[in-house]
């Protein structure tokens, strides 16, 4: 942040501005990981049959070591918890968007370019057409690699969109996957 400087401006971001982004960084990235892991072990709770292989994955890969970034790669099956987590209940459950320029949305819905639109996340994250037959129900596979590559563009938003997306989301998913992974090692639900 120290360096960047805006492509289109030439400006660097004042003091104050890198003052609001780390306070983001720090407060609200480890808000919003914390109310996912919070939901992750609900649905954990809740689902044991995902509990128990998620046991004995971390089991494992870990065995008794401390989790490290390089066991990342191997906990998969953690990060699609997490990221069916984040499908069900994302802890920032909306965004907003805006038209570049007047537009007729859907064939029906006059929009301007003055006008934001809400996108509710929840409700996006639920939509039959993508998410099948039974889009509340809590299934990790639908992240399976194979799954994952079957889902349509944009069908997958619990960081926000675009350029107004979360700058943190590597390292809260991140930092999720080895919290979890140590809970599940740690701890019996």
């Amino acid at each position: 942040m120290l360096a960047a400087v805006d492509p289109e401006s030439g400006e660097k971001l004042d003091d104050e501005n890198m003052i609001f982004q780390m306070v983001t960084f720090l407060i609200a990235g480890h808000e919003t990981t914390s109310a996912t892991l919070s939901f992750a072990i609900e649905f954990l709770l809740h689902n044991p049959d995902v509990l128990k292989q998620a046991r004995e994955v971390v089991d494992s890969v870990l065995g008794t070591e401390t989790p490290r970034f390089e066991h990342l790669q191997h906990l998969k099956y953690i990060e699609q918890i997490l990221m069916e987590t984040l499908r069900l209940w994302p802890p920032a459950p909306a965004f907003t968007v805006r038209a570049n320029k007047d537009t007729l949305l859907a064939g029906k819905y006059e929009v301007t370019s003055r006008e934001d639109i809400i996108i509710l996340i929840p409700s996006l994250h639920r939509d039959p057409k993508v998410w099948g037959d039974a889009p509340d129900k809590f299934d990790p596979d639908r992240f399976a690699t194979e799954q994952a590559e079957k889902l349509p563009p944009n069908a997958w938003k619990p960081f926000g969109n675009c350029a107004r997306a979360c700058i943190g989301r590597p390292f809260a998913m991140q930092e999720a996957q080895l919290v979890l992974s140590m809970l599940l090692q740690r701890f019996d639900f």
